[in-house]
């Protein structure tokens, strides 16, 4: 319809063309004949005639709207052929932009796979990504590869840009209507591309990117005249169709006649000799093909709170996959968090239309924004009111102290970069709101200080007074200018997500009767603690062992690595074992007998070689007390090939700076449970501190014990063997689950740090020590009784 209206303006426009009544009436009121009758007369016939021939036009007929031999539409009207606009240009193309990424083999599964995850999925077209001849094979089908024919993924790649153009040519020239070069580590927004291309006529042939000119060692270097440039590679060269119609058959000219290494180059010298264009120069193109030069060398878009990210279509670098993924993730919390902002603006809207309606209704007492940052709780006592932690600088003051934090300390990695994407987030909308104002953008700097707490109902929340750069905009200058700008900002809580996920498969392979209830089965805990002497805490030990485990038959076993010290110890211990074994005959307590020098390590690693590799390991020390409910967290928390459980034990006060309740001996010792029953959970503040900085208890699958190398057995004498096990695992594909286990109990005993230990570990050592002695309000009261 919008076609044939065009087209009936046309005809209006030629008088040559117009019916015969229509011409008669407009000759006679041009002549100005003179009379109301006369105007009146003209006025219906011309109306009249005009209402019939665009009816005329709207009625379908199979001859109108046919092509001619010349590329013109012939219409049903008259004998003549009559030139009408293409109306069909935007038909014909399946799709609007084609994309050609190039990779190499090695990337595949990596950039490549985390490209088209992310943003190829988002373009409205077609993305392909070209390598070798090769590389279909490995990568399968989560990628569209195009692997060219005689083409290798050596550097420089210029055979493989061409050839990459000469296929998009050859079977899409007609299919779509921009064309795409882009490299697998830059990262394009695929609706503000097509927002950006729909401006622009791509019938004629253009050439649009980040202009280069080569760098500062290569100015003149590189075969182009002054006027010329070329369209940098790296954040992606956009070609129309015409473009590629007119250089692709030359590339064999181009291909004989290079002058540099750069691919980049040599495509934008071959369409600048064929296609007769260079690369659009505009300023704002720095801004649109962002190329990150502070941060080329990480191989990272760093800043993601610089106002240009907020206009670019195509972001570059992002070399390595997980940093694909968090500009992603960023992206899309960017669009989440503006259809939030203008699902709030129209709730705002409905709320001032109904005041307007209807007068009598009550005025509101706050805004939408406000009714969605008040919780439902209000304290009633002032233990309720939640304290912030204060955030200046680099660091962080906390309301809690802990034994081995203290109250102030570096602000953690994942709390900044919390932080860094709310306040993101937040300059996004208020450079949304200056730009329309004052013409100002502002960019984030630094915190100059803050506040932050977590609300249990609402979410985070942060009180923020930021140092920022604003840059506003004159006539034909910008100006610089440092200011601050306090925010509030609340991260609220999505809605509640259930996931129903069995993560014990292996627990339920068993074969049960239809009574047994089954929670009834339970995997089997090897337990491994490397012993050295220390025979009473042993005998302790085994007390709790036979409470905890033997009565209550909880399918655990016992393996006790015994490095020898003296005989009649030695012949003690293997006593005690045979006294357990005969007293439970269905129970597994074995022990394997080690000739060299005591190594926590190396007793660790040689106990688990006994065990195949889906047995459940629990890496224990001989002076722990443990209850029943642990081994079903370490069951629970503990899935082979997926996470690794290193639990958080309490750790016991010097028993004469602190009354812990130790009665291992005596009658307590008799009750049902052992010395578990009373003292030693006696968990308070006085009586202990959580051992944050130990990593030795953990429970594992042997095989994921194996698979990241176990112990270090070059390391010799007090700790650190299991910080570098725990950060082995931080660095694998396996989760690391870390938590409090009020179940788990390190029995006080004195600590002797070997003054020729490395400095590290002596240093680990005194802090361990330091921080058994007691809590500050017990040492502060033995001292005043001292005194």
């Amino acid at each position: 319809m919008i076609s044939n209206l065009k087209q009936f303006i046309i005809f209006i426009i030629s008088e040559a063309e117009l019916p015969k009544e229509m011409a008669n009436a407009r000759l006679a009121l041009s002549r100005g004949l003179p009379g109301m009758l006369m105007n009146f007369s003209a006025g219906v016939i011309l109306g009249f005639s005009m209402t019939v021939w665009l009816t005329v036009l709207m009625v379908p007929d199979k001859h109108v709207g046919q092509r001619g031999a010349s590329g013109h539409f012939s219409g049903a009207i008259g004998q003549d052929k009559i030139a009408r606009p293409d109306s069909t240009h935007q038909l014909k193309y399946k799709g609007h932009i084609y994309v050609g990424i190039m990779t190499a083999k090695k990337y595949l599964n990596s950039r490549a796979l985390a490209t088209y995850e992310t943003w190829g999925k988002q373009i409205s077209g077609k993305v392909e990504f070209f390598s070798a001849t090769d590389s279909k094979a490995s990568v399968g089908n989560k990628v569209p590869i195009v692997a060219i024919p005689g083409v290798t993924d050596v550097y420089p790649p210029q055979k493989k840009a061409f050839l990459m153009l000469k296929y998009m040519h050859d079977h899409y020239l007609d299919e779509y209507e921009w064309f795409v070069r882009a490299d697998d580590d830059v990262y394009i927004r695929g609706d503000r591309l097509e927002n950006f291309l729909r401006k622009v006529d791509s019938s004629q042939a253009l050439y649009i990117g980040q202009a280069g000119v080569g760098k500062d060692d290569e100015f003149g270097r590189l075969g182009l005249r002054p006027d010329e440039n070329y369209c940098m590679g790296g954040p992606g060269m956009i070609m129309s169709r015409e473009t590629l119609r007119r250089v692709v058959p030359n590339i064999p000219w181009c291909l004989k006649n290079l002058y540099s290494s750069h691919e980049d180059v040599e495509v934008g010298r071959c369409i600048t000799k064929f296609a007769g264009i260079t690369c659009t120069s505009a300023f704002d193109t720095r801004d649109i093909f962002y190329n990150d030069y502070k941060n080329y060398n990480k191989g990272n878009i760093g800043e993601l709170h610089k106002v240009v990210i907020d206009s670019a279509i195509t972001l570059h670098p992002n070399k390595r996959p997980e940093y694909q993924y968090k500009l992603h993730t960023y992206l899309l919390n960017q669009r989440i968090h503006d259809l939030k902002l203008h699902a709030f603006d129209l709730h705002h809207r409905v709320e001032q239309m109904t005041e307007l309606l209807d007068p009598k209704l009550p005025a509101r007492a706050y805004s939408r924004w406000e009714k969605h940052l008040q919780s439902n709780f209000h304290p009633r006592e002032a233990r309720d009111v939640l304290p912030w932690d204060a955030v200046v600088g680099k660091m962080l003051y906390q309301h809690m102290t802990t034994k081995s934090g203290g109250p102030s300390r570096e602000s953690p990695a994942v709390l900044k970069a919390a932080m860094d994407m709310n306040i993101i987030q937040a300059m996004h909308t208020v450079n949304r709101d200056y730009q329309h104002r004052y013409r100002t953008s502002c960019d984030y700097s630094s915190i100059n200080h803050g506040y932050q707490r977590v609300d249990p109902i609402r979410g985070p929340d942060y009180k923020l007074d930021l140092l920022v750069v604003c840059r506003r905009k004159f006539k034909r200058k910008a100006r610089m200018m440092l200011g601050r700008k306090s925010l509030y900002l609340h991260q609220s809580y999505t809605d509640v997500e259930f996931l129903e996920k069995d993560w014990k498969e292996n627990v339920l392979d068993h074969v049960i009767s239809d009574m047994a209830p089954r929670s009834a089965i339970k995997e089997t805990v090897h337990i491994i603690v490397p012993l050295h002497g220390r025979l009473s805490i042993f005998e302790r030990f085994m007390k709790n062992y036979e409470a905890v485990c033997l009565e209550t038959d909880s399918n655990v076993e016992l393996l006790i690595i015994l490095f020898k010290t003296t005989e009649a110890e030695t012949s003690r211990v293997l006593d005690v074992l045979d006294e357990y074994r005969e007293k439970y005959p269905a129970s597994t307590i074995k022990v394997i007998l080690m000739t060299e020098p005591f190594s926590r390590g190396i007793g660790l690693n040689a106990g688990a070689s006994h065990f195949g590799n889906n047995s459940l390991l629990f890496l224990c020390d001989v002076d722990l007390i443990f209850t029943e409910n642990f081994f079903d967290r370490c069951r629970g928390n503990a899935v082979l090939g997926r996470q690794v459980y290193f639990p958080v034990m309490f750790s016991q006060y010097d028993p004469q700076f602190a009354d812990v309740g130790n009665t291992a001996s005596g009658d307590q010792s008799n009750r049902k449970g052992g010395p578990t029953a009373v003292g030693y959970h006696l968990l308070t503040k006085d009586t202990g501190y959580w051992r944050f900085s130990s990593y030795g208890m953990a429970c594992l699958y042997r095989q994921d014990f194996v698979n990241v190398g176990q112990f270090d057995t070059s390391i010799r004498g007090w700790g650190f063997e299991d910080i570098s096990l725990f950060e082995k695992f931080v660095k694998s594909k396996v989760e690391t689950f870390r938590a409090v286990d009020p179940g788990l109990i390190h029995v006080y005993h004195p600590i002797h740090c070997d003054p020729n230990l490395p400095a590290i570990q002596y240093s680990m050592c005194i802090g361990s020590k330091t921080n058994t002695y007691g809590s500050a309000a017990s040492l502060a009261r033995f001292w005043q009784e001292q005194m």
